[in-house]
């Protein structure tokens, strides 16, 4: 079970820190938007 859990624990870690990337890429290109436009 402890193997299982350190299996899938390992699968994961990857794929949730590219979904934080991919997140906060995203956040940033919106902020940068919304910052762009009320600057213009």
């Amino acid at each position: 079970m402890f193997s299982e859990v350190t299996l899938i624990s390992l699968l994961a870690m990857p794929v949730v820190s590219l979904l934080l990337a991919y997140f906060s890429i995203e956040t940033v290109k919106v902020i940068g938007q919304k910052w762009f436009v009320g600057r213009v």
